[in-house]
């Protein structure tokens, strides 16, 4: 069997993952490009311009170019996470204390906090990313191809 070579984009990287994780990809796209849909609002004072969906957008299209820039240095490891980590977490943080004036009867709130869910989700997922990268468990490429990692990832999830 011989090895399996490297895909030369982050792009082409994700696609040689599972469906449910290119699904899962492409819910983090779609939430953080949605943003786009909410920029001009209007409220009892008037149209205005939200900064939390340019916010969420600036901070989306720097973890890309982030994590294009270390997938290039990288490779697909689990690092890449900390590309989320970098750019979304202060967007989040600052979104997050201000939900509460937001609030969820507007089609942007639930918009808003749908976002908070799922990026809160995705940036969970990228800690244990890096911290696992960082206790030497980094490669990402085509670590579904095995039983025996499913195994063991199952069993880490169940202890």
């Amino acid at each position: 069997m011989g090895e399996l070579a490297i895909p030369a984009t982050l792009g082409e990287a994700i696609a040689t993952e599972p469906s449910w994780l290119q699904l899962w990809v492409l819910v983090l796209v779609v939430i953080n490009l949605a943003g786009i849909l909410f920029i001009i609002g209007k409220d009892e004072s008037g149209w205005k311009i939200r900064a939390e969906p340019i916010g969420i957008l600036v901070s989306f299209f720097v973890a890309a170019a982030i994590m294009n820039w270390m997938y290039g240095e990288f490779g697909y490891v689990r690092l890449l996470g900390s590309a989320h980590l970098i750019a979304w977490l202060p967007v989040y943080v600052w979104i997050a204390t201000r939900r509460s004036g937001i609030g969820l009867q507007s089609v942007f709130g639930k918009y808003i906090h749908t976002y908070l869910i799922v990026a809160g989700v995705s940036l969970i997922v990228d800690l244990i990313d890096v911290i696992r990268y960082l206790s030497g468990d980094g490669d990402l490429f085509n670590r579904w191809a095995t039983i025996d990692y499913a195994a063991q990832l199952a069993s880490e999830i169940l202890v």
